[in-house]
């Protein structure tokens, strides 16, 4: 089996897709909510934009990550570890939802968690 993440997230449509479902749920969420409330389209846009490339490259894909570090990214922002398990939350409900394979859930979990030092309180 020489399918990468990327392949088996669907390629780009499928990373898309989960992207889209992931920023709606943020924007429902109690906790991580407010923040992305508090975005304008451009800036919200944006972000989505900016997501769909990292997971896109990072999981394999043929794209570039144009954006910001993780730390150049979260620094500052004070992401609490409540708003950090709620954006994780999203992203598992956004996953079962699109009924990925567990494999594939727990891959992306796992890249996510290793994210955590460079998110939380910085």
């Amino acid at each position: 089996m020489n399918e990468t993440l990327y392949d088996r997230l669907g390629g780009r449509d499928g990373i898309d897709k989960l992207c889209d479902r992931i920023v709606e749920l943020h924007l429902q969420n109690e906790v991580a909510g407010p923040r992305y409330q508090a975005l304008d389209q451009e800036a919200l846009d944006r972000a989505r934009t900016k997501v769909k490339e990292f997971i896109a490259a990072g999981s394999g894909g043929p794209v570039e990550y144009t954006g910001r570090s993780m730390i150049e990214t979260h620094t500052g922002m004070n992401v609490s570890a409540a708003e950090y398990v709620a954006v994780m939350d999203d992203i598992m409900q956004a996953m079962n939802e699109m009924e990925y394979p567990r494999p594939v859930c727990d891959e992306v979990l796992g890249i996510a968690y290793s994210l955590k030092g460079e998110i939380i309180h910085r």
